[in-house]
Formats: C-alpha cells, sequence, structure tokens
C-alpha cells in the first residue's frame, strides 16, 4: 500500500451535478453530430493577469552552493482582468477591464456589443454562429439572456462548475501563464502588449486544437458518469 495525494479538482459534483454534466454533454455530442459546427464557435471567459509572474521553484545548484533568493509574494499583487472572446482562428475580440471595475450585467452587455461588432467584421459574419460561456451570474442574466437572443446565436449549455468543458480554462489560460511566467509587466500597456504578442504567436492550429478538444472531453464525461476530464 502506498500514500498518495489525491488530485485538485474544481469541485465536489453532487449527483445532480454529474447529471447535468452528462445531460449537457450527450446534448452538445447529438447537436454536433447533426452540424459540425466547432468551426463556428466563439467561447468566452475572464482571467487575471498578474504583473508579476516570478515564482519560486526548486533550482539546480552545483556542491556548495546556494540557490538564488526569492521575494516573498505580495499579499496583493497588481493585476488587470481579461476578458477575452475567441474560437477555432484565434482571438476576435478582447479587452482589459479598468482598474476596479467588475462585470455586471449592464457591463457584460456593452462587452457582447462590442463582440458583435467584431464577429460582423470576420469571417463568422452571416453564419450560424454557437456561442459558449459559463454559468456566472452576469452571463445568465435576463439582459444578457435578451441580448444574445436578438443575435440570433445558439447559446450552449454549459454544466455549473465545469472548467474542463471550457476551452480558455483547459486550453488557452494554462498556456498564457506559462507563457508569462518569470515575466513581470510595469504597467497596464506592458501587459497589453504582452497580450497582442501572445495572441499573435501561437503556433499553427493551437486555437484550432483547444476547441476540438471539446468533442472528446464531452465523451469523457458521458464516459465516466459525469466526473472530471
Amino acid at each position: 500500500m502506498r500514500k498518495l495525494f489525491g488530485r485538485f479538482i474544481p469541485h465536489h459534483l453532487t449527483q445532480a451535478n454529474l447529471d447535468r454534466r452528462v445531460d449537457d454533454s450527450i446534448t452538445l455530442l447529438t447537436l454536433h453530430a447533426g452540424d459540425r459546427w466547432l468551426d463556428r464557435l466563439i467561447t468566452g471567459d475572464e482571467k487575471w493577469v498578474f504583473y508579476d509572474n516570478h515564482h519560486r521553484k526548486s533550482q539546480w545548484v552545483g556542491e556548495g552552493e546556494s540557490p538564488q533568493d526569492v521575494p516573498k509574494p505580495d499579499l496583493h499583487p497588481k493585476k488587470v482582468m481579461l476578458s477575452v472572446w475567441w474560437g477555432v482562428d484565434g482571438p476576435i475580440y478582447w479587452e482589459l477591464l479598468p482598474e476596479g471595475k467588475t462585470i455586471t450585467g449592464d457591463f457584460y452587455t456593452t462587452q457582447l456589443r462590442n463582440l458583435k461588432k467584431a464577429v460582423d467584421r470576420s469571417a463568422l459574419k452571416d453564419k450560424k454562429v454557437y456561442y459558449q460561456h459559463d454559468n456566472a451570474r452576469p452571463h445568465v442574466s435576463k439582459q444578457v439572456k435578451q441580448e444574445l437572443m436578438g443575435y440570433g446565436w445558439n447559446v450552449l449549455p454549459h454544466p455549473p462548475y465545469s472548467p474542463d468543458l471550457a476551452p480558455s480554462d483547459y486550453w488557452l489560460f494554462g498556456d498564457m501563464t506559462r507563457a508569462f511566467e518569470g515575466r513581470s509587466f510595469n504597467s497596464r500597456g506592458a501587459v497589453e502588449a504582452a497580450l497582442k504578442q501572445y495572441f499573435a504567436s501561437r503556433p499553427a492550429g493551437f486555437y484550432r486544437n483547444g476547441i476540438h478538444k471539446l468533442r472528446e472531453r464531452w465523451r469523457h464525461v458521458v464516459d465516466n458518469d459525469g466526473q472530471y476530464n
């Protein structure tokens, strides 16, 4: 017998949560079987971007040498909120929130209108768009639902506590965190420039691969009775 650590999971799922994850995954697999729409999917989410991305980690040192000291992280690190919407061809629209701004139904509606303008300038114009976001309260407000209804987009079901079914969480944001590891930014403008460079420098197929991972993740949920990927 060995003593091992269990893996971290996003949330302890109740039976109702598990059933909802299975039901929504079956719905999405069935929907996709009739119309291969992942190339017309827009997915959106938010992420904190930190100005200081240095973290303590193990170091290789020679015999008799000492590892370099690392400053203790600030208890309240400076950061800025990124909102990004993307698809198989990369970001469609993104912005950094003003300092101190929180996302409300009103603010998210304004963001959606900016996104819609960007979509109308993109290859998705006049195509049947599928839209995915999580169940954060501003995202599911009556105002936002009415706004999205006016666009004619097909808004996908998304089960609660399911970052493993959100491409930004399981694909984009982890890669972004690794890309920014060890970097520091001295201004909001520097963060914005780094994000522009990051989005433009992803290798061919990066965004498409992240979106198309959804099918196998839905299947995993169904095959494993709702458990996390």
